[in-house]
């Protein structure tokens, strides 16, 4: 407990134990004795300061407390700072005590400590705020059931959530829960005992090869600086963070390959740079086709740099709305600029990660083996692309089934024609 004494009277925030009695009693005369993790100070008639302590972060080593303003009477005041320790627990750094709120916070600080996607962090936190929190966050951990997070499921489908998102949000709570576990804080991950609604396989739609014509020629009519990006799309089924991240020196067109290891992303204050999706770097081959797309882009960039009296920077990005290219395009500046197109040409339904869709069909379609195509695509297992991609490669099946039933079927006479005729 924390006792306070000062100009403004004595403050007994919370009953503190047996020991702390005799110190409670030295406050009367003016001593503040440190011995509580809460307290209260009237800053001035009938407006408070509630402070708790939070303990020593056992990663920054730091102790952290929390402040909070409360308008109220003093007995009102004590009341709120009672739930204002209930709701933080005293010994985060063991678990003991804590929230589901406060592991999800742990939570995400080791996601940030892991490097995740700024675009995966914000998604988390978006879903944390608007649906998790609100509804299991003050539970604590030691008291949390699968119910609860049934429960949860349940109110998110009453609400319209998809399965899908229903299953992201119990992504999220198992692997926070599963992080407790490692970390000692429960025994159990009680996400596993939960159920959340099963998601069937969305089926993947590609756009038809006259619809991507459409889109790649309307956008440059449009905007000769962004068309050459969706034509490279199509052609390699790039994400379109990496269209955005490549640079000149990732170019090779000699030997006509792309050298794809860097993702754009969009962050707080601006854009970043980070590893691709798998944090793994690929090679993309490059035919004729896609060797004069940039030949030709780059020809455009040189002649409208030369215009402008200026010079292309070394790092140059090759799509930038800039002269010297020292800035990327944002992602979903592309996407805006593609919705606008696609919508144009009468194509409200296709989106720009769906030229990434058209790739692989395509080329599963031609009879290119689905590992080839994961590498291409920069899946990090082929099973993925197995998965996604399910449709197409049916399709497959059933064409080889065709040929073989043709090769193989039995040879029929001509009607009316003797055996041997």
């Amino acid at each position: 407990m924390q006792v306070r004494a000062g100009l403004q009277g004595p403050a007994l925030l919370l009953p503190g134990p047996k020991s702390s009695r005799r110190s409670q009693k030295l406050s009367q005369f003016g001593i503040t004795i440190a011995l509580v993790r809460g307290s209260k100070r009237e800053i001035k008639r009938g407006v408070w300061e509630l402070r708790v302590s939070l303990g020593k972060d056992p990663i920054s080593g730091k102790y952290k407390v929390l402040s909070k303003t409360f308008h109220g009477s003093a007995r009102a005041a004590d009341a709120a700072l009672r739930d204002l320790v209930d709701e933080n627990g005293t010994n985060r750094a063991d678990g003991t005590g804590a929230t589901v709120g406060q592991l999800l916070d742990r939570w995400l600080e080791e996601c940030e400590r892991l490097d995740l996607s700024p675009t995966t962090l914000r998604t988390y936190r978006a879903q944390i705020k608007q649906t998790i929190r609100p509804r299991l966050g003050k539970v604590k951990l030691n008291q949390l059931t699968a119910k609860h997070l049934d429960g949860l499921y349940g109110v998110m489908k009453d609400a319209g959530a998809s399965p899908k998102t229903i299953r992201n949000h119990h992504a999220i709570l198992s692997s926070a829960l599963h992080q407790a576990v490692r970390w000692g804080w429960v025994r159990s991950n009680v996400a596993e005992r939960a159920r959340p609604p099963r998601a069937a396989q969305r089926r993947v739609h590609a756009p038809a090869v006259e619809v991507v014509r459409d889109v790649i020629e309307e956008a440059e009519r449009r905007d000769p600086r962004l068309a050459p990006l969706f034509m490279l799309a199509a052609l390699t089924g790039m994400r379109r963070g990496e269209l955005c991240a490549l640079r000149w020196t990732d170019v090779d067109l000699t030997l006509g390959v792309l050298d794809v290891s860097r993702s754009v992303v969009v962050v707080p204050g601006g854009l970043a740079e980070k590893t691709t999706k798998t944090d793994r770097s690929r090679k993309v081959a490059l035919d004729p086709v896609g060797i004069a797309l940039l030949t030709a882009h780059r020809a455009h960039v040189d002649e409208w740099i030369a215009e402008a009296g200026g010079e292309l920077a070394p790092d140059a990005f090759v799509f930038s709305p800039f002269i010297e290219a020292t800035t990327p395009f944002r992602p979903d500046n592309g996407t805006g600029f593609f919705i606008r197109v696609r919508d144009a040409v009468g194509a409200p339904d296709v989106r720009l990660h769906d030229l990434r869709h058209f790739t692989a069909t395509q080329l599963i379609g031609a009879g290119m083996d689905v590992r080839t195509v994961a590498n291409f695509l920069g899946h990090a297992d082929p099973s993925l692309t197995l998965r996604v991609y399910s449709h197409a490669i049916e399709e497959r099946n059933r064409a080889a089934a065709t040929i073989m039933g043709q090769v193989l079927a039995a040879r029929k006479e001509p009607a009316g024609l003797p055996s041997g005729a």
